[in-house]
């Protein structure tokens, strides 16, 4: 698209445009020399990788006078985070990045989104004209799938970083410089809200909240200074953080099933002292679960409760409520397949990208196992006046109940379930079967065998809604991950992630992608860009 920029010379008043009439012939005038910028598209989003990309933009220039040679004109190309107030700027120069007119640099700038503009200034009558675009700028530790391995007892970290739809990086043991030993990985975590992103390392010494920009762990990153009281031994089971609530809670559970949370509405918040009392009073303990809401399609949507923890003691779903301090049992509106209390051991629970929380319960007394589906709901209705304060109700609403049928279930060792569509996958041994809770009389069937591999972990990762992701970016949210390692293989390179789409109606899951020579996995997980 071309970029024009037209001038227009505004009236003059009466007592000289007489002077100008009476004076007819003494002036010449002239047309303005138009300039049109050819080769930036206006509004278009080029992405580049850090270190790696160059930005290369040759764009010409014509002109309505025929002034064609490059010497003719100035060049500017100026750089801004993209939103950035120009009037709190102070220095403006400071966003130049060349004066050249083609451009050609290693991209070097953080991650980010930014707006660009290429300024050409006419020398003879001083005139400008602008072209812009959006550069958003990714490097392979500020997104992507972090993929944890086990090199020899050591945390090992290898990226699966997608560049566009087609086109893949991957960076092995980024962390292989470091003196630091983190310890054995156990488990990877990634939270993030509107306030903050945790990145959690867990290993047999402790847990480690990952900086931000090179994903390296450290003793200064320990998530135990979160901790009014730091812990001497702080290795994390679960983790949350809420979305769409009044409360923006963090929240997490421990290996002594004890459960912490921290509100990040508060400046400075800390992990102070176990929450593991139901409504304050009776002890419990927590399962390795947190279940919160991504779904905020409802107009209370922000008046969801922060968060869903399962009471292993008294067998019942928990719920913190907005402004609670301590959690309560979970209560349902409209008709009900189940209670609060199931009687029943947790194995599983996942908050799933269409707001509803999934759980899959063993009965102790037969060993079989039962899936239950519900959504954290909220109706606001707002006070008689204006200055009167409105209220949020809480109205949690059931979706799915029933038992789960298929082979394997008794050693089902991992689930994970679809964002799209009522589908839950498990694992046992090589194999990975799947079940439609929207037709629970039917049987899991088995979908995918890995013979000669070990499968390490199978789940779903949801992306944010508020993020402006492309289609295809979005899209890996709704697919399987699946991470196994080859039986026999040098550990060094033994590792293998496969990416599958899952279409309706039960049809044969779709390889999308697959990357091997990855490390000895234990977990995988996305990181998100954050702006």
């Amino acid at each position: 698209m071309n970029k024009f920029i037209k001038y227009y010379i505004a009236p003059l008043v009466a007592v000289l445009f007489t002077a100008c009439a009476e004076d007819k012939g003494n002036y010449e005038y002239h047309d303005i020399n138009e300039v049109t910028i050819l080769g930036i598209n206006e509004g278009e989003t080029v992405t580049k990788v850090s270190f790696i990309d160059h930005l290369v933009i040759d764009p010409q220039i014509t002109s309505s006078a025929g002034r064609n040679n490059e010497n003719d004109y100035e060049y500017t190309w100026k750089m801004l985070p993209a939103g950035a107030d120009f009037d709190k700027i102070e220095n403006i120069e400071e966003a130049v990045i060349s004066h050249e007119r083609k451009i050609d640099q290693l991209v070097t700038w953080e991650p980010g989104d930014y707006s660009m503009f290429f300024i050409v200034k006419d020398k003879q009558n001083g005139l400008c004209t602008t072209a812009s675009f959006k550069l958003r700028v990714k490097s392979t530790t500020s997104e992507g799938w972090m993929v944890l391995c086990d090199d020899n007892g050591k945390a090992r970290m290898d990226i699966i970083f997608n560049v566009d739809a087609d086109n893949d990086l991957i960076a092995h043991n980024i962390w292989q410089a470091s003196d630091f030993d983190p310890g054995k990985p156990v488990r990877i975590i990634y939270n993030y809200n509107l306030y903050e992103t945790a990145a959690l390392l867990v290993t047999d010494k402790s847990t480690y909240n990952l900086d931000v920009t090179d994903l390296h762990a450290g003793e200064d990153n320990e998530l135990k200074w979160r901790f009014g009281i730091p812990p001497e031994d702080l290795r994390v089971k679960a983790s949350a953080m809420s979305q769409f609530s009044i409360n923006n809670m963090w929240v997490i559970v421990n290996e002594k099933d004890e459960v912490y949370a921290l509100d990040r509405s508060v400046n400075n918040s800390m992990f102070e002292f176990p929450i593991n009392k139901v409504d304050g009073t009776t002890d419990f303990k927590a399962a390795p679960f947190v279940g919160v809401s991504y779904n905020n399609q409802y107009s209370g949507g922000y008046g969801c409760a922060p968060a869903v923890l399962y009471d292993m003691t008294h067998r019942q779903f928990l719920i913190i409520r907005n402004n609670s301090q301590y959690p309560s049992p979970i209560t349902f509106s409209g008709s009900t397949m189940f209670t609060a209390e199931t009687g029943r051991d947790m194995v599983w629970m996942e908050s799933a990208k269409d707001g509803r929380i999934y759980s899959i319960l063993r009965d102790p007394a037969d060993n079989r196992l039962y899936f239950y589906c519900f959504e954290l709901r909220a109706n606001y209705t707002p006070g008689n006046y204006w200055w009167e304060e409105g209220k949020y109700e809480e109205y949690n609403i059931q979706h799915y109940y029933g038992e789960v049928l298929g082979d394997g279930l008794a050693n089902a060792s991992m689930f994970a379930v679809n964002h799209q569509f009522p589908y839950i996958f498990y694992a046992n041994g090589n194999s990975i079967y799947q079940f439609d809770m929207g037709h629970p009389d039917e049987e899991a069937k088995e979908v995918l065998n890995f013979p000669g591999e070990t499968i390490r972990t199978i789940k779903f990762c949801p992306m944010v809604a508020w993020e402006q992701y492309e289609e295809w970016e979005r899209q890996r949210g709704y697919q399987l991950v699946v991470a196994t390692v080859k039986d026999g293989a040098d550990t060094n390179e033994c590792g293998v992630v496969r990416m599958y789409d899952v279409p309706n109606l039960m049809a044969p899951l779709v390889k999308q992608k697959e990357y091997t020579g990855l490390g000895n996995i234990v977990d995988i997980t996305y990181k998100e860009r954050k702006k």
